[in-house]
């Protein structure tokens, strides 16, 4: 296992040149500006059109988009959220991007990242010009993921997206054609090593925060007394949002915010007096939101390292949230939060109630939250991990494939 978590080689000399390929945006771009600072980006192939992309801080001159991607994505997803077609279209428009990717890449770049389920092809092409190859999972196994949320339906009767067959079977492909696999947290590497993936083809790097953009604010004034929550993600099983409704309810004189798109089926669990849902709001209002909170909470089923979690953390907020989510890779119980179980919402609840009842406390472990992402989980700590975890590759330079 590769694990650049809290450091790395700063020895390694070796400058790799980078080829990114991502469907949509996901932290691929905060990868490629990091690696861009070191010379190692060559191109990011990206569904975004690219003057958009460049907003995110990427060179221009490394911008190869498919500018229909994004929009076609976000399009087909509004139609499913409202009802309006029946069917997520994410496998076709994941393989549609991948082929067009692979029809562009050039020989030149000796390493190749590819983001999981929309890059098989892309794979098979860069290991033809002799790039090491990469794909980055930000999730789970992905049959440990459909093996959790089946069970999660089943448990609960809610709809849940739960990943396909032919889904299921591309990222398979993936994670054997690929040389490594990159995952963001402990809890991730796990998953893969118990479905047989070995770790030495695993490399360990949490994900950043933008540390001026979330900074530690003056918490807006609490007058009536009310313990504020608040969720960021989407409203969804897989999100546990169903136990964080159920735990707040028992929770005296507190309050739940829940900002982000409510997946199809979740209306009725969110119908409870004490939720209030905001919908989905654009990145650069996000920190007004957590300002305006006292504890954030993520409950996830199945996850791999949330951003939001950095991002409440840098906002000065204690986290209460379930091993599922990588918390255990930043927070520590009792600390700058809570770690609970899993489909756990009585624990969720007593937690929010000592958070509630002990103010003193609960404004040092959100100190402590910002002061533990800010000692290593800046973006420009994670681009640092990545640049010494591909050194380290190529100085290798024997790729580990699965038996």
């Amino acid at each position: 296992m590769i694990e650049r978590a809290y450091g790395g080689d700063e020895a390694a000399t070796l400058t790799p040149l980078v080829d990114i390929s991502v469907g949509s945006r996901f932290h691929a771009f905060d990868l490629a500006r990091e690696l861009s600072v070191y010379g190692m980006l060559r191109f990011i192939h990206t569904g975004y059109p690219a003057f958009l992309a460049q907003r995110f801080g990427l060179p221009q001159k490394a911008i190869r988009s498919v500018y229909s991607q994004e929009p076609l994505n976000r399009g087909l997803s509004f139609l499913y959220r409202h009802g309006i077609v029946g069917q997520r279209f994410d496998f076709k428009l994941s393989d549609r991007f991948d082929k067009i990717v692979a029809r562009r890449l050039r020989p030149g770049a000796n390493i190749f990242v590819g983001w999981s389920s929309q890059c098989l092809r892309s794979l098979e092409k860069a290991a033809s010009y002799d790039m090491v190859s990469i794909v980055e999972r930000g999730s789970t196994h992905i049959q440990w993921q459909r093996a959790m949320l089946q069970s999660e339906a089943e448990r609960t009767g809610l709809p849940t997206h739960i990943p396909d067959q032919t889904t299921v079977e591309r990222e398979l492909a993936e994670y054997e054609t690929a040389d490594y696999i990159a995952v963001p947290s402990r809890f991730v590497a796990a998953t893969f090593t118990e479905y047989g993936i070995k770790q030495d083809r695993l490399i360990i790097n949490p994900y950043g925060v933008d540390l001026l953009r979330f900074s530690m604010p003056e918490r807006l004034n609490n007058d009536q007394g009310w313990l504020r929550v608040i969720y960021v993600g989407q409203v969804s099983v897989r999100k546990g949002v169903h136990y964080l409704v159920s735990a707040v309810e028992k929770v005296n004189r507190a309050r739940l915010t829940l900002v982000g798109a409510m997946q199809p089926g979740m209306e009725s669990v969110v119908g409870s007096s004490i939720a209030h849902t905001v919908g989905p709001v654009p990145g650069k209002d996000l920190p007004s939101f957590y300002a305006a909170a006292d504890v954030f909470c993520l409950l996830s089923i199945e996850e791999g390292l949330a951003l939001v979690l950095l991002q409440a953390m840098a906002m000065g907020l204690p986290v209460i949230a379930t091993p599922n989510t990588g918390a255990e890779d930043i927070i520590t119980d009792g600390e700058e939060g809570f770690i609970v179980r899993a489909q756990d919402s009585d624990g969720v609840a007593e937690r929010l109630q000592w958070l509630a009842d002990h103010k003193d406390q609960r404004l040092e472990m959100g100190r402590r939250a910002r002061a533990r992402v800010s000692a290593g989980f800046s973006w420009a700590d994670y681009g640092a991990r990545a640049r010494s975890a591909y050194q380290s590759i190529l100085q290798a330079r024997k790729p580990c494939r699965v038996q």
